[in-house]
């Protein structure tokens, strides 16, 4: 007889605690989009996640800082990245790349092409040549479909670009746009002016909703016809708090503030993140810790 009540009590936990993970599953598979702008410090890391779908742009300074972050937004079961982006081979955007890779089955890293010969930059490289990770160069034109609804189309480099690189990785920067239904991000990088007038001059879709403001808010870039083509709601800085390179600008501030842009900056909201609840809704901003 105690043997029975040993193994019904057994049983029964164990049946609870499926329950419990099939419920909780059940729920993540059901999420809709979500923009996750994390607060790395003076770096990028942006998640894009529907459901069990995941896209990271970027992984941000700091391995440990990234690794925080992604437990509190992938869930535990989970560990799994579909797609990882590095836009350019700069430390501030690539460095947590490396614990990520190692820690999390990635299918596919994307890069600009740009190289570096940085220590990062090496581990980097190494990492997906040792977990056989596939990788691909981000050219124009490429898309990476989540779901039906939601897709991310790349808009830079392009081969020219790449060839003509004179140490400035910055201007090799993926830009890319995500679309659901009538919403848009604009994913920038660290593009500076110049290659932003390429973008302009090339007739390219690119207004969006929402537009990550390229390099933390330097004034080398995020001119005034690039605000009026992309005509964001919202701006995004990603940027370290009291960081030694003054940024956010005062000039990029200002030129925000002359359009009546919505400011949103990590360094004084935290994580910055939209949900999306449907194709026909509104993305909305939904956390600012």
């Amino acid at each position: 007889m105690p043997n029975r009540k040993l193994i019904y009590f057994s049983l029964g936990i164990l049946l609870t605690f499926s329950l419990i993970f099939f419920g909780v599953r059940t729920c993540a598979e059901s999420q809709k989009l979500q923009v996750a702008f994390l607060d790395v410090g003076q770096g990028d890391a942006i998640l894009i996640s529907e459901g069990e779908k995941q896209i990271l742009i970027d992984g941000g300074p700091s391995g440990q800082k990234l690794m925080e972050k992604l437990g509190e937004y992938v869930p535990f079961w989970d560990r799994k990245i579909d797609v990882v982006i590095a836009t350019h081979p700069d430390a501030d955007h690539i460095t947590g790349l490396v614990d990520v890779l190692k820690n999390y089955s990635v299918d596919e890293v994307i890069e600009s092409g740009a190289k570096s010969e940085s220590q990062v930059f090496g581990a980097l490289e190494k990492t997906i040549e040792e977990k056989k990770v596939e990788k691909q160069l981000a050219r124009r034109g490429m898309r990476i479909k989540l779901s039906d609804d939601a897709s991310l189309e790349i808009f830079s480099p392009v081969d020219a670009i790449i060839s003509g690189l004179k140490g400035d990785t910055n201007s090799a920067s993926i830009v890319a746009k995500l679309t659901y239904g009538e919403n848009s991000f604009l994913f920038t990088g660290d593009l500076p002016l110049e290659a932003e007038n390429q973008l302009l001059s090339a007739n390219l879709p690119l207004s969006a909703n929402v537009l990550k403001i390229s390099h933390h808010g330097s004034k080398s870039a995020t001119s005034t016809q690039w605000l009026d083509l992309v005509h964001p709601k919202d701006a995004v800085i990603s940027v370290g708090k009291g960081n030694r390179y003054g940024h956010p600008t005062v000039e990029v501030l200002n030129r925000l503030q002359n359009d009546k842009i919505n400011i949103l900056r990590t360094d004084e909201l935290g994580d910055v993140v939209y949900a999306c609840a449907s194709a026909k809704g509104v993305c909305e901003v939904v956390a600012e810790n």
